[in-house]
C-alpha cells in the first residue's frame, strides 16, 4: 500500500511539474487598449504632423469639421486585446532578428479597412522605431530570450525526472523553470508597456490568470516534494 500510494503521489508531482511548464510557456500576456477610439485619433494627428502632404491636412480637418470622423472611427473596436504567449514571444524574436522588423500580420493586427491599416502600419512603425534605436539591447535581449526557453524547458524535464528517482534537489531545478520563465514574462512585460506607452497612454500589457496559476503550481509542487520525501523517509526509518 505505501508503494502504491508512492507512485501515486510521483505522478501527481509529474503531472503538476508539467501542468505548470505548459501554462508557463503557453499562457498569454495580454495587450490592452483601454480607448481605441481615443488612441486612433492620436496617431491619426500624428500622422498628419508627421506629413508633409497638405492635402492630408485638409482632409483630416474635413473629416473632424464633418463628424465623418467619428463614423469612421466606429470600424474599430472601443476597447482591443490582443494575446501574446511565451511561444508566441520566442517567434516574434525569432522573425525580428532575421528581418530586423515586426510587420502587422507578425502581431496578428487586422486591416478590415484603409483607416485601420493606416493605423496598425503607424503603430508597428514606432514599434520598429524604438526597436531600432534600442538595437544592441534588443539583440542582446533575443539572444537570452531564444536560449532562455530551451533552457527552461530542459530544467522542468530534468525536475521531472528527478522527482521519479525521489531526489531532493528536484525542487530546485522546478524553482528555477518557474522562477526563470515568470520573471522574463514581467521583464518583457514592464518593457513593453513603457515603450508602448510612448505610442498611447492608454497601452497596457498584462500577465493572464494561465501564467499565475503556472507559477503557484510551480511553488507548490518545489515546497511540497522535499516536505514529503522527508515525511516518506522518515516512516521507513520508522
Amino acid at each position: 500500500m505505501k508503494k502504491t500510494w508512492n507512485i501515486i503521489i510521483k505522478i501527481i508531482a509529474i503531472i503538476t511539474v508539467a501542468l505548470s511548464g505548459y501554462l508557463m510557456l503557453t499562457s498569454d500576456v495580454q495587450l490592452k487598449i483601454s480607448d481605441t477610439h481615443a488612441m486612433v485619433k492620436q496617431v491619426v494627428r500624428e500622422i498628419v504632423s508627421d506629413s508633409e502632404d497638405q492635402s492630408l491636412r485638409y482632409a483630416t480637418q474635413f473629416l473632424e469639421a464633418s463628424g465623418l470622423e467619428d463614423d469612421l472611427l466606429q470600424a474599430f473596436p472601443k476597447k482591443y486585446n490582443l494575446d501574446l504567449s511565451y511561444a508566441d514571444l520566442y517567434r516574434l524574436s525569432t522573425k525580428y532578428d532575421e528581418t530586423g522588423k515586426i510587420t502587422p500580420s507578425d502581431l496578428n493586427l487586422e486591416n478590415s479597412n484603409r483607416l485601420e491599416e493606416v493605423v496598425n502600419k503607424f503603430i508597428v512603425k514606432e514599434i520598429n522605431q524604438k526597436l531600432k534605436e534600442d538595437s544592441k539591447q534588443v539583440y542582446h535581449i533575443i539572444s537570452i530570450y531564444r536560449y532562455s526557453i530551451f533552457i527552461i524547458v530542459l530544467l522542468y524535464i530534468l525536475g521531472a525526472l528527478l522527482i521519479i528517482f525521489e531526489k531532493y534537489w528536484a525542487s530546485i531545478l522546478i524553482i528555477i523553470a518557474t522562477g526563470g520563465s515568470f520573471g522574463l514574462l514581467w521583464y518583457f512585460n514592464t518593457e513593453a508597456t513603457s515603450s508602448l506607452q510612448t505610442i498611447y497612454q492608454g497601452i497596457f500589457i498584462d500577465i493572464s490568470s494561465g501564467i499565475w496559476i503556472g507559477l503557484i503550481l510551480g511553488i507548490v509542487i518545489a515546497i511540497m516534494w522535499p516536505i514529503w520525501l522527508k515525511f516518506n523517509s522518515d516512516k521507513k526509518v520508522k
